[in-house]
């Protein structure tokens, strides 16, 4: 009984499929118009939407080693010839390199593009990046058909400029959706089994998206120098300002013992020796702490040296010579497929008493 069961089952799956497909066949007109608009409407988006020209380069920054004066060690002898100890330089933590793709996402960053100079080979000018962006959004399918936006967020209050925090960032509308845009056309990626840092920019102009990539790899690789050597730098800065005020303290008590000495030759009263063990005593303090302050400053100078990284560009910035999107074709057969499904599941639910499928 469960064999004949399972037969009549098979039977009744078997007449449902026959029909489906005599369903198809009689409708097959309909599903090819369908079919056929559905691709004229993916050639209809596809011819529309602008080409779009991806660019990178690849960079491999360096890593931090275990022993911080390691390298160092060439300069060793001739440090200790002019009394300079390396045992004191002590290492500075760096960026780390997964931390470099939120760099160039950050909103100083992406502002600094948007400010930048480009020029643009359509219009045969040179033009803000922001405007070259707007322009982009103007020629885009969806704002040709819904046109755009001029809505303002009601709920955000009036804000007085004065009244804005010392080095806060305040951003109209349009800024906050450039800076969006940009955020998903700039970017990096870190490979974490080599180090490789990956910077690409897309555009909808070739040059344009070789010039951001630049651009980015030089602002990345200036931001990490200025991070790791800008606390010594200031040192350098404060221990020149001292040296220079303890030279000139020293090249004045000497040119005062000197001269004492000189005014004072012969002389053997006990007041006139006390004077100059003084002046003696000064020119030996300033000179100590001179020779201090330039000993400290020949360090900061030896420590810039090691703490600046090397950047090396494996796969520097190339004008693309091919468009990276849209993939025309792919849109066109996916929309006819799409049309095709859309179609056959329409004709089939039309036809549903017909078919049985609900007793």
């Amino acid at each position: 009984m469960e064999t004949n069961q399972l037969q009549n089952n098979d039977a009744e799956m078997t007449i449902d499929i026959s029909k489906m497909f005599k369903v198809i066949s009689r409708k097959k007109w309909t599903i090819l118009i369908v079919t056929i608009i559905s691709a004229l409407l993916g050639i209809f988006i596809a011819i529309n939407i602008p080409n779009e020209y991806a660019s990178q380069v690849q960079i491999l920054p360096e890593l931090e080693s275990k022993d911080a004066a390691g390298g160092l060690s060439k300069f060793k002898s001739l440090a200790g010839l002019a009394g300079v100890d390396l045992g004191s330089l002590s290492s500075t933590e760096a960026v780390r390199p997964d931390l470099y793709p939120n760099i160039l996402q950050s909103t100083p960053f992406l502002m600094d593009v948007l400010n930048m100079k480009v020029f643009v080979a359509k219009y045969k000018r040179s033009m803000t990046m922001s405007a070259f962006l707007e322009e982009n959004r103007k020629q885009e399918l969806t704002t040709k058909i819904f046109g755009e936006s001029n809505e303002k967020d009601k709920d955000m209050p009036v804000i007085n400029p004065k009244n804005i925090p010392f080095e806060t960032i305040h951003l109209d509308k349009k800024q906050d959706e450039l800076i969006k845009d940009l955020q998903k056309r700039v970017g990096a990626t870190l490979d974490k089994k080599t180090g490789v840092i990956n910077i690409s920019a897309k555009m909808q102009d070739p040059v344009i998206a070789a010039t951001i990539v630049r651009y980015s790899q030089d602002y990345l690789t200036e931001y990490v120098v200025k991070y790791r050597t800008e606390k010594t730098l200031k040192d350098i800065k404060f221990l020149e300002e001292r040296s220079n005020e303890a030279k000139r303290r020293y090249d004045n008590a000497l040119y005062s013992y000197s001269s004492y000495q000189d005014r004072n030759k012969g002389l053997f009263l006990n007041i006139a020796k006390d004077e100059g063990k003084k002046m003696q005593y000064e020119v030996d303090l300033s000179y100590n702490l001179y020779s201090e302050l330039a000993k400290q400053l020949e360090e900061a100078k030896i420590k810039v040296h090691r703490e600046t990284p090397i950047f090396k560009v494996l796969e520097p910035a190339q004008i693309p010579v091919k468009k990276s999107e849209p993939k025309r074709s792919v849109m066109v057969l996916g929309f006819a497929f799409l049309g095709l499904i859309l179609s056959v599941i329409f004709v089939l639910a039309r036809n549903y008493k017909e078919l049985g499928f609900f007793g």
